[in-house]
């Protein structure tokens, strides 16, 4: 009797889980930070729907250990985020306000920590983003 192959499940990318992540995230912090659907901009103050608005750090360089922090993302227009630059400087400050230095400092510590992501670690954030907005 011959043995019945099954076809082995297909493995999705880190890549793509980490796209998929990301996109939870950033949706989960614009609906969020949202007022009857309508986002402030966190450094210039521009008022847009949550769909227009984008999930900007106010770290740069979207270092893997900060990459889901939620305290150091906000709504951020795409003037700002993207052709801004992210306008760290502003937005630095607003953290530092909030968290003061010595907790920013942390924050950027962690970006010089190397981190690599396993697939699970990404799929429990895509869970935890998935339950966060039906929360929401």
């Amino acid at each position: 009797m011959k043995k019945l192959k099954f076809p082995k499940p297909k493995k999705v990318s880190i890549s793509k889980l980490k796209k998929k992540a990301w996109a939870l995230c950033s949706q989960f912090i614009r609906q969020k930070y949202a007022v009857n659907g309508i986002d402030t901009c966190y450094t210039c103050g521009a008022k847009k729907p949550w769909k227009q608005m984008q999930a900007g750090h106010g770290i740069g360089g979207r270092y893997n250990n900060v990459l889901f922090m939620e305290e150091v993302i906000r709504p951020q227009c795409p003037g700002c985020n993207l052709w801004g630059g992210g306008k760290y400087s502003i937005f630095a400050e607003k953290l530092i306000k909030q968290y003061g230095a010595e907790r920013y400092s942390q924050f950027i510590m962690l970006t010089n920590v190397p981190k690599q992501f396993k697939a699970y670690e990404l799929e429990a954030i895509i869970d935890i983003y998935k339950r966060k907005l039906e929360e929401l």
